[in-house]
């Protein structure tokens, strides 16, 4: 089993274009769009390679070990952008807790490779994966300080492909056919499958990675709710999927019915497949 495939199960590659649009936030008189929209050029057209390191047992559950450690180093490619995005779906979060700290060492590489290529002094960048609004389950990484109170802040938006699936489609037919319910089902499968894909996820399951993945299902399963043990059982990622993302849906429609909007209009607002990045910049 390679390495690759062992990495493919939480993060595909990012490779469409980012999409750049310039806003600006004046509390006080305006004096021009300021450097967000280059910094935002950079991000989006700039390239990088960061190297990091694994760290997917700082949490501990009853799946014992029996990986090498030295099999851990990774290396991630793209766009800044795309580097953002990535990293910010790595510091995925349900309900305040981290999914897992695994990928703390690809967030600490991205922010020093964004600060290496663009000019951070006054300029605060976020990239926030966000599936839907007010969602208890999002992933989020910051680079820059914050502005000051009381400053004219100009701000520029990307939107980045999260690698994980574009469930709005399916949303869209849910509601119709299921309403809310409906609409949280496709998000928690999209949210699922993305972190595990059935095929890159049954292929690690069956290798030299097989306890890494139950140990990594483990601590989807606690985050989650999920009711009793989710992990593969003799290679079925599709039944494990089911039972996370039946676990993870009731968590979404408390968070969707919420929002006191309908199913149609819930499902329009679905965002699992892109991240959000905003830069801001100040005199």
């Amino acid at each position: 089993m390679t390495s690759t495939v062992l990495d493919g199960v939480f993060c595909l590659l990012l490779i469409s274009a980012a999409v750049v649009t310039v806003t600006t936030a004046t509390p006080r008189e305006p004096a021009g769009e300021g450097r967000a929209a280059d910094v935002a050029s950079t991000l989006a057209t700039s390239t990088a390679t960061v190297n990091y390191t694994l760290t997917p047992r700082t949490e501990l559950t009853d799946v014992e070990g029996t990986e090498d450690d030295d099999a851990f180093g990774r290396t991630a490619h793209g766009t800044l952008a795309e580097l953002l995005a990535r990293a910010a779906v790595g510091e995925l979060t349900v309900g305040g807790r981290p999914l897992s700290h695994e990928r703390a060492g690809l967030s600490r590489a991205v922010v020093r490779a964004v600060e290496a290529a663009a000019r951070t002094n006054n300029t605060r960048i976020t990239a926030v994966w966000r599936p839907y609004p007010n969602a208890s389950v999002t992933g989020r990484i910051a680079v820059g300080s914050r502005p000051p109170p009381d400053v004219s802040v100009h701000a520029a938006t990307l939107t980045v492909p999260s690698g994980l699936p574009a469930t709005r489609a399916d949303a869209r037919t849910a509601a119709a056919t299921n309403g809310m319910a409906g609409v949280a089902d496709a998000v928690a499968a999209g949210v699922v499958d993305g972190l595990f894909p059935p095929t890159r996820t049954r292929q690690a399951a069956g290798g030299r990675a097989s306890s890494l993945v139950r140990h990594r299902y483990r601590l989807a399963e606690r985050r989650f709710g999920a009711d009793g043990r989710a992990t593969p059982a003799d290679g079925d990622v599709d039944d494990a999927n089911d039972r996370l993302a039946a676990a993870l849906s009731e968590r979404v429609a408390r968070d969707l019915r919420g929002s006191n909007a309908s199913a149609s209009a819930a499902a329009e607002r679905v965002g699992v497949g892109r991240v959000r990045i905003v830069v801001r910049t100040w005199p």
